[in-house]
């Protein structure tokens, strides 16, 4: 039995999701791609705020804030079942893309959110895919460094 999620409207979570089995989907740069633009139309739909992310081979790392009357859940589902259809499609696949349920927690306040961002920003440092935080293509702390605004809320 799983664990109820704390929900609470207006606040900030830090969420992470696993490929099933923890095959190395996003290992590729197309295969990332596939994330980032699932993240956009996510966005659109959804309209939250995205302050931070970082694509890893075997899982996604956001930190997001849905606005008024948006639930987690429904972000979460679409971002898991389109990111599926599309590496599916692109892989000639049929499987299951992601693991068991996304983790989430609430950012309780200033502090937990600088922890946040910086153990956000360090995790392709820290598994050796890049020498610092602004190098990864596939994160915020790239967007920002080099300016990009089509998919971070600043």
């Amino acid at each position: 039995m799983y664990k109820k999620r704390e929900i609470v409207e207006g606040a900030f979570y830090h969420v992470t999701s696993r490929t099933n089995n923890k095959i190395r989907a996003f290992e590729t740069k197309p295969g990332r791609k596939i994330i980032e633009i699932t993240l956009k139309e996510a966005k659109e739909k959804y309209k939250f705020q995205l302050t931070n992310f970082c694509i890893m081979p075997t899982h996604i790392h956001l930190l997001i804030k849905p606005k008024e009357n948006t639930l987690l859940s429904n972000i979460m589902y679409q971002i898991k079942r389109y990111s599926t259809k599309r590496w599916n499609f692109s892989y000639c696949a049929s499987d299951h893309l992601w693991g068991q349920r996304y983790f989430s927690r609430v950012v309780k306040n200033d502090s937990d959110y600088e922890t946040v961002m910086n153990y956000i920003n360090q995790n392709p440092v820290k598994d050796g895919l890049a020498a610092a935080p602004e190098e990864w293509e596939f994160s915020g702390a790239y967007h920002k460094f080099h300016g990009l605004t089509d998919l971070l809320d600043y």
